[in-house]
């Protein structure tokens, strides 16, 4: 145990000297994070995969009256909203399960006589996670009202005045069970998961090319006359490249807590998943090891494997941006697994049995790719 933890110790000294390994590896995955992050709707809210950009909403009319039509037709015309008609209930559900982002209800007796200064009431069932998108409908609500006021009272002017058009009745709809078409609550709940993933990418890569690194070297030739088994040099290196993966894993989950305001539903079954994603990597980057003779080989091939598995599996684009064939050909990368499994514990809203396949799936792929990169290195 002591041989292991003195080569884990070596291993990420190396790791701070090199400075480009350490940039790649820490502050790289932190750019991507913010910077996508920051572009805002293209990443996260506000965006609805069929609306070009408008998201959809569920007009719930159980007034139909002139003045609700007239209302719903002013709203379905401003460009970022798309109305769908619907029954209370079924609103109201797709709201729970994060397939819409609110619901607008119309109550019978909306277009009647108001004594008055009375205001007509709007009903505004929102998912809380999604607290841009709700802003923006009522915005619009209540411009559309405006403009519904001015088409059916011809003298009434189409420029807000300094009075309310209409009341708002806000309800909030607590998340219940997660949906495959949950949208995240800002940019950075999608980024940073991506964040997380590219350094895990960039340690794996790493510590796999500088095993091969340190054969080409004959510094394993050194430690294979020492009193250390090869078992335990791969063992300092997988322990190694599990400390640089939670370290940057709990950096970047600061960092998006602390600085964006990203508040994962579950820190329990963040944990898990993180945690999960650092094993199934760790293994991954065992196998890699063992793949190459030479360091560019090595390097070449680890980079175009992990590249791939990134480009299928989400972390170039996010999961619930991919046409549905692509999510099913994604669900055979692991990336998307780590990804599923971050995601289902920061925004998606996953129990732990939602949780569990990804995560079993991880932990399978690092026992299995731990097994063979083992066999391998016994046999350098």
């Amino acid at each position: 145990m002591h041989a292991i933890w003195s080569l884990m110790v070596k291993d990420l000294r190396l790791l701070l000297r090199d400075r480009g390994a350490v940039f790649l590896t820490f502050a790289w995955p932190l750019v991507l994070a913010t910077f996508f992050g920051a572009l805002g709707p293209g990443f996260g809210a506000q965006l609805d995969d069929e609306g070009g950009g408008a998201m959809t909403v569920l007009a719930v009319d159980e007034d139909r009256s002139a003045a609700s039509e007239a209302l719903l037709t002013e709203l379905d015309a401003d460009p970022r909203v798309t109305l769908e008609p619907a029954k209370l209930e079924p609103a109201r559900e797709a709201v729970r399960t994060g397939a819409s982002p609110a619901y607008l209800r119309l109550a019978a007796g909306f277009g009647g006589p108001r004594a008055r200064g009375e205001l007509r009431t709007v009903e505004l069932g929102v998912d809380p996670r999604r607290r841009a998108e709700a802003e923006v409908l009522a915005g619009a609500t209540e411009l559309a009202a405006w403009r519904a006021r001015a088409r059916t009272l011809p003298g009434a002017s189409p420029a807000p005045a300094p009075a309310r058009p209409l009341e708002l009745d806000y309800h909030s709809v607590e998340p219940g069970s997660a949906s495959a078409n949950a949208r995240p609550p800002s940019p950075y709940a999608v980024t940073f998961p991506q964040g997380i993933i590219w350094a895990v990418i960039a340690c794996a890569a790493t510590f796999a090319v500088s095993l091969v690194e340190e054969r080409k070297r004959g510094t394993l030739a050194r430690l294979a006359v020492a009193p250390v088994s090869r078992l335990s040099i791969l063992a300092g290196k997988a322990g190694a490249c599990l400390v640089a993966i939670v370290i940057m894993e709990i950096t970047l989950v600061l960092v998006a807590l602390l600085g964006f305001g990203v508040r994962p539903q579950s820190v329990g079954l963040l944990v898990l998943a993180l945690a999960c994603t650092a094993l199934g990597f760790v293994g991954v980057m065992t196998l890699l090891a063992v793949l190459g003779r030479r360091t560019q080989s090595a390097a070449g091939l680890s980079w175009a494997i992990l590249m791939a598995m990134a480009m299928l599996g989400g972390g170039m684009l996010p999961l619930f941006l991919m046409p549905s064939w692509l999510q099913l050909a994604a669900s055979a990368s692991p990336v998307a697994w780590a990804l599923t499994a971050i995601e289902g514990a920061v925004w998606r809203g996953f129990s732990v049995a939602e949780l569990a396949p990804p995560c079993a799936a991880l932990l399978v792929l690092g026992g299995v790719c731990l097994a063979l990169g083992a066999r391998a290195v016994r046999e350098l």
